[in-house]
């Protein structure tokens, strides 16, 4: 009788675990602003880790994929829930555009975010998680409060990591189309370089282009002319370096792209 019962057990076990793994949700029903996936290659994964709020704390969630067609709920793997993160506000504060990055052993995610209670315009932090893409993030803190990659003073979002042919991590971002930097509402891309570590700036950051270089995009309505999400991919085969970014053509929201020249992030850098 007990090995009947421990047999029903395993069994009924081994059921609850494959539930657990079943890839039930189609990609088109995953509504998420600012989607970044990223690939585990030596588990044959793919992860999609969006940004949201769990009650009244800003957070993180998984979702998991074998082939980029049916995903699972991972949950939560980052909760805001010390007094300085508690303080970014549903519907008065940014969190957006969460990048998630495996370098050096450890997977990091880069985050903008705004805190106005804080006095903290947008700027991208950092947040360091573990070995796995779904081990748990935690900030990285300076004086008390989260790292800023991006300069005090600009208004910086949608940054990302690029590893260049020497090592050398950068971080790679957007002035949308404000800030004092900004001319005539005309968004740039710009660029600095960060230690080894990821924890901090290294010299002063370089404007790659603006959105007036391209000859794609076109003004909105209220003359705005934006760049979101600069994204740096080298192909391994020509050694080309691209820059994928967004913008608006006619109201309609567009990806675009630039080659630097060089081969170099300084650039220049010339668009398609």
């Amino acid at each position: 009788m007990k090995r009947a019962l421990s047999l029903t057990l395993a069994l009924c076990l081994a059921t609850l675990c494959a539930m657990a793994q079943e890839y039930n949700i189609p990609q088109e029903s995953i509504r998420v602003r600012d989607p970044f996936i990223t690939v585990d290659r030596a588990r044959g994964l793919y992860y999609l880790i969006t940004a949201g709020r769990s009650e009244d704390a800003v957070a993180l969630k998984a979702y998991e994929s074998r082939d980029l067609e049916m995903w699972r709920e991972v949950g939560y793997v980052y909760l805001g829930e010390n007094g300085w993160m508690k303080t970014v506000k549903a519907g008065v504060d940014h969190w957006w555009a969460p990048d998630t990055y495996y370098y050096k052993g450890h997977y990091y995610t880069i985050v903008t975010l705004t805190n106005q209670q804080k006095g903290r315009v947008n700027f991208c932090t950092l947040l360091r998680g573990g070995r796995k893409p779904t081990d748990k993030y935690r900030d990285t803190w300076v004086g008390g409060q989260p790292i800023s990659l991006t300069p005090e003073g600009q208004q910086c979002l949608d940054g990302s990591l690029y590893i260049d042919s020497d090592g050398q991590p950068w971080l790679v971002y957007s002035l949308e189309w404000n800030g004092a930097q900004v001319q005539n509402e005309v968004g740039e891309t710009w660029a600095v370089r960060l230690r080894k570590n990821l924890k901090g700036r290294l010299g002063e950051p370089i404007r790659l282009f603006t959105a007036a270089d391209s000859k794609w995009n076109s003004r909105q309505e209220d003359r705005k002319l934006v760049v979101d999400a600069p994204f740096l991919w080298r192909d391994e085969r020509t050694g080309q370096l691209s820059c994928y970014w967004s913008s608006f053509v006619d109201g309609v929201y567009a990806v675009g792209r630039a080659v630097s020249t060089s081969g170099n992030v300084a650039g220049p850098w010339v668009h398609d």
